[in-house]
């Protein structure tokens, strides 16, 4: 199985285009193609407060890290295959297949979050604290795939996606030792935010998921004749 879903995820990165997604009403939201260079730019613009140093090159590896992320979810969105409708399979088959696929890809993604997370910790560039908080908003950052309820798609887009990242890399804000009482604040207010706003917003965007899953199952939509 896992063979398989890794096969066609190799095969849907490579037949997948943006200008397709968005001719069969796949949403590709706005965040998804302008909001990810936004963070770029305003990652460089915190990093000039924080002062410049060898620590560019533990932003980079987060950067690249979630920006890998944001091109695989963009080249592999949520959706079915044309053979899959014709194939003989029924809709709990279709419905087991795409839950399969979309945990698969999210759990790739989740992998080289925790791969990222694991580099910092072992070569002491960040705060262990930090790395925690940086590895659970990556994680719901690898599940945010593209969603058919609007409202959901451009909050997952426009405000979440940009919010996990950014909350990510200030985390690198924390020094590695000798916390202040203004650090165990930020500390503090960060996983408030990250609990009370983030992680709803992001159990909420599953449950989009799920009942698009669900939809795109049975929906001929998919078999692009409408």
């Amino acid at each position: 199985m896992i063979k398989k879903l890794f096969k066609d995820y190799i095969l849907t990165g490579k037949n997948t285009h943006m200008k397709d997604n968005r001719r069969n009403g796949i949403p590709i939201g706005v965040g998804d193609v302008a909001i990810f260079p936004l963070c770029l730019q305003l990652m460089v613009i915190i990093r000039g407060f924080m002062g410049y140093s060898f620590e560019m090159i533990r932003d980079t590896i987060l950067l690249l890290g979630f920006f890998l992320i944001w091109v695989s979810q963009i080249k592999h969105p949520l959706k079915l295959e044309r053979m899959y409708y014709l194939c003989p399979m029924d809709e709990k088959e279709r419905i087991a297949y795409l839950r399969n696929s979309f945990i698969f890809r999210g759990c790739l993604h989740a992998i080289l979050v925790l791969t990222i997370c694991l580099i910092l910790y072992f070569t002491r560039t960040a705060n262990p604290i930090a790395l925690l908080y940086i590895l659970a908003d990556g994680i719901m950052y690898s599940f945010l795939s593209n969603v058919r309820n609007g409202k959901w798609d451009v909050i997952r887009s426009v405000f979440l996606k940009p919010a996990l990242f950014l909350s990510a890399y200030l985390q690198f804000a924390l020094p590695l030792s000798g916390m202040q009482k203004e650090d165990v604040i930020f500390i503090a207010a960060s996983f408030a935010f990250l609990l009370l706003i983030e992680l709803p917003m992001f159990v909420s965007i599953m449950k989009a998921v799920g009942n698009d899953i669900r939809s795109i199952a049975v929906c001929e939509e998919e078999l692009y004749i409408c």
